[in-house]
């Protein structure tokens, strides 16, 4: 039988040993071909690093006050949500020199809600120049009660990182509670995994997605359309044995946050490339409202029907011998700020100019966003490269690409967030982080539009193990993906930043 001393002399010069091998090993490694040979630390080994413990991370004292201030903030949007739903029932409005809605014959103007105690130490959006051009047409139907009269749409594209309605609910239920409007905006036919906290979705089983991943390099032309790819229904047993085709498309309002989102009163159907006639029919309250002929076309094409505001499931039902091309459908008010959630999965960014111009000036015309937001980059950083050139003239296409078919359109990029890898078990920042937000801001400022540097909103260098490691989390364990949390402080901080310079906008224009 060993004895237990030995046992403890045994692994004693053990750890001795392979602590001695540290000193002489390179913290870099040795180089062996294209192999490199690492060697953990005499802190790694010992457990002595306290990088690898959550209690080393620690957030800016900035977030932590916004964090803190998070249920308050949403709190007072639900308010004015319930607000805004009370002037809706109301004839006689006015809108306010901030495009809130007040009563005339009560003085029941809502507080001005924003972070001001935080708003000079956030990060301000970036502009190409100091009179805010790249800005100015958006903040303009805001200021002059257009958006009051009209709808005023924002098409919020993202990567993984908005899926799920993620940084974009908060940002709408900001945005549609200061300035009006309702709806969660453009949702493909075919629901993703996570979907909006508004409305559920659900369909029959013969509904196919196909994105603009899967759709390879070429002959990719029309097919972008507005949500990065397009779905169609495929044959059923009935139409087999001599029937058509059918397939439908459920809506249910649902969650008691952000009622604005929930409270759309119209209906549009953006759809294109009718091969065979196509019956296209809304039903609600037990009976079948109104119907459409689909012809067949090559053009790409929207149907729109009014709704009360009070339905609260719909459904749409098709039925023809072959799909046409449904590119998305839209829950929306008339007038309002209307903001879609466009999350694209695996892409870049850079998929924009694989659609041919005409094709996409044709369906931007159908629903005529005012501002246009584009947040990626997470997908570009495991790939490290010596440069990011490359990327700077793709993203740069990308917003001239836009801006070429939206003339009056805002652009803003978002600039990558933190991601984190393990070295040497530490978390750190991926080394490229910083050279792909370089990248980001100079294609943005050479192509006319605004930028906004979410990393450094995180923190910098090094700030999402503070976020995953908060409680609650702000970002999940992936080291990549804010929470629902995380995303709404993010939401917050931008929002904050975009209204800082509206209200200098307003007050310039006020001046004049």
């Amino acid at each position: 039988m060993v004895k237990p001393f030995r046992v403890f002399v045994y692994f004693a010069l053990t750890i001795a040993v392979l602590a001695l091998i540290s000193f002489f090993v390179p913290s870099e490694g040795i180089q062996i071909y294209s192999y490199t040979i690492k060697y953990p630390s005499v802190k790694s080994l010992f457990n002595l690093d306290s990088a690898k413990h959550p209690s080393h991370f620690s957030l800016n004292p900035e977030i932590v006050e916004l964090e803190l201030m998070l249920d308050s903030i949403t709190g007072t949007v639900s308010q004015l949500d319930t607000l805004h739903q009370q002037l809706d029932s109301l004839s006689i409005v006015q809108t306010d020199s901030l495009g809130l809605d007040t009563i005339v014959t009560e003085d029941i103007r809502p507080a001005k809600i924003t972070v001001d105690i935080l708003r000079r130490r956030l990060v301000q959006i970036e502009m190409p120049d100091s009179n805010l051009t790249a800005l100015q047409s958006f903040f303009r139907v805001l200021s002059n009660g257009e958006v009051s009269r009209k709808q005023v749409r924002v098409m919020h594209y993202g990567d993984s990182q908005i899926e799920g309605d993620r940084i974009t609910s908060f940002l709408r239920a900001r945005l549609q509670s200061r300035f009006g409007g309702g709806g969660v905006g453009l949702l493909n036919a075919v629901p993703h995994s996570y979907q909006p906290g508004a409305v559920y979705q659900s369909t029959s089983s013969n509904w196919q997605y196909t994105s603009i991943a899967e759709l390879g390099r070429g002959g990719v032309g029309h097919r972008f359309g507005l949500m990065g790819g397009y779905s169609v229904f495929k044959n059923n047993r009935r139409a087999s044995k001599g029937g058509f085709a059918e397939a439908w498309i459920d809506f249910d309002k649902r969650g008691p946050q952000y009622s604005l989102a929930r409270n759309y009163s119209n209906c549009k159907v953006i759809y294109g490339h009718t091969v065979e006639p196509v019956m296209l029919s809304i039903s609600y309250s037990g009976a079948t409202q109104d119907a459409e002929f689909l012809s067949p076309s090559s053009t790409i094409e929207a149907i729109q029907w009014s709704i009360p505001k009070s339905v609260k499931r719909i459904r749409l039902n098709f039925k023809g011998d072959e799909s046409p091309l449904v590119y998305a459908v839209s829950l929306e008010t008339p007038k309002g700020i209307v903001v879609d959630n466009i999350a694209i999965r695996g892409s870049s960014g850079v998929d924009f100019t694989r659609s041919d111009n005409a094709s996409l000036k044709s369906i931007m015309g159908l629903v005529r966003p005012r501002l246009i937001i584009l947040q990626f980059g997470v997908n570009i950083v495991p790939h490290i490269v010596n440069s990011y050139a490359y990327y700077e003239n793709q993203i740069y296409q990308q917003i001239t690409a836009l801006k070429k078919v939206n003339p009056d359109v805002s652009v803003i990029l978002i600039g990558v967030s933190d991601m984190s890898r393990k070295v040497n078990g530490q978390f750190e920042s991926y080394p490229n982080i910083e050279m792909i937000r370089d990248a980001q801001r100079s294609a943005a400022l050479r192509a006319g539009a605004a930028f906004w540097d979410c990393y450094r909103a995180m923190g910098g260098k090094n700030s999402m193990p503070a976020w995953a490691y908060a409680s609650p989390s702000l970002a999940s364990k992936d080291f990549v993906h804010f929470t629902l949390r995380g995303a709404n402080i993010i939401a917050e901080m931008f929002y904050s930043s975009l209204m800082e310079l509206y209200d200098e906008y307003a007050e310039m224009q006020l001046e004049n």
